[in-house]
């Protein structure tokens, strides 16, 4: 891999599971992306369709493409820590292999992290779809740290696989991914490096985020994992969600 100078490497971490009929469509706007320096590193959790067989079609396509099969399935948490170890790139970029990113997405992003030395991770507006590529509705994610901040729980601030980490500001070693539900797993690791940066988002959609039916996309899967988390965030993270942060996911679990 041939790094330009002065354009800082861009690691994508792309765990893939049975995501065969969308996978194609993620690779082709990752390796069409309009900012060149980056590295696709890609996760397959022992998938049972022709995930794997995609992943290594691509490979031979494109060298900035490494890809790894589990021996079993492990979930996301392993996929994602196996992905972080392999990382070269100053700046961590998340994907899901079901979605689909905006030929500038990667670009829009180092450009507003270079530029704002003091934001720790941005993330974008995204447009969710169905499996058939039918819009459902926009994102209106606030823009600014001190409203995203108290939305984390609730799932209303920042879709996190559309997310982009400055790693220089981290500590090393900071970015591991404990087993929790979807999206928890997530929350845990934007409450860990709220401490050394701020959030914001890019007003812009530079995301196609896919919900599929009969997958729950809800803010937490497991209320009890839900209540852990936000007490974890009070003890550990000095971090203080509202009150309403901890209910409104809960309700909406039981609805």
């Amino acid at each position: 891999m041939i790094i330009k100078q002065n354009l800082p490497l861009v690691s994508i971490l792309l765990p893939v599971h049975n995501s065969g009929e969308f996978l194609e469509s993620c690779l082709k706007s990752l390796l069409s992306q309009s900012y060149s320096q980056i590295e696709i590193i890609a996760i397959d959790d022992k998938s049972r369709d022709k995930s794997f067989d995609t992943l290594k079609k691509f490979k031979k396509i494109d060298k900035r493409i490494r890809i790894q099969k589990n021996k079993k399935t492990y979930g996301i948490a392993v996929c994602l820590n196996r992905a972080i170890k392999q990382t070269k790139g100053s700046f961590i970029a998340f994907m899901d292999s079901k979605d689909v990113c905006s030929i500038n997405r990667i670009k829009k992003q180092v450009q507003y992290l270079l530029s704002h030395s003091d934001v720790v991770a941005v993330g974008s507006q995204c447009t969710y779809i169905d499996e058939d590529n039918k819009r459902i509705e926009t994102s209106l994610f606030p823009e600014k740290h001190e409203i995203i901040q108290p939305g984390l729980f609730s799932g209303l601030s920042m879709q996190f696989e559309s997310a982009m980490i400055n790693k220089t500001l981290l500590p090393r070693d900071i970015l591991h991914f404990d087993t929790k539900p979807y999206p928890a797993i997530y929350t845990d690791i934007f409450m860990k490096i709220i401490s050394y940066g701020q959030l914001a988002n890019i007003p812009t959609v530079l995301q196609w985020h896919r919900k599929l039916s009969g997958i729950s996309q809800g803010t937490l899967n497991a209320p009890i994992e839900h209540i852990k988390l936000w007490t974890k965030s009070i003890v550990f993270y000095d971090y203080r969600p509202s009150f309403r942060s901890l209910i409104n996911p809960l309700i909406k679990h039981i609805q």
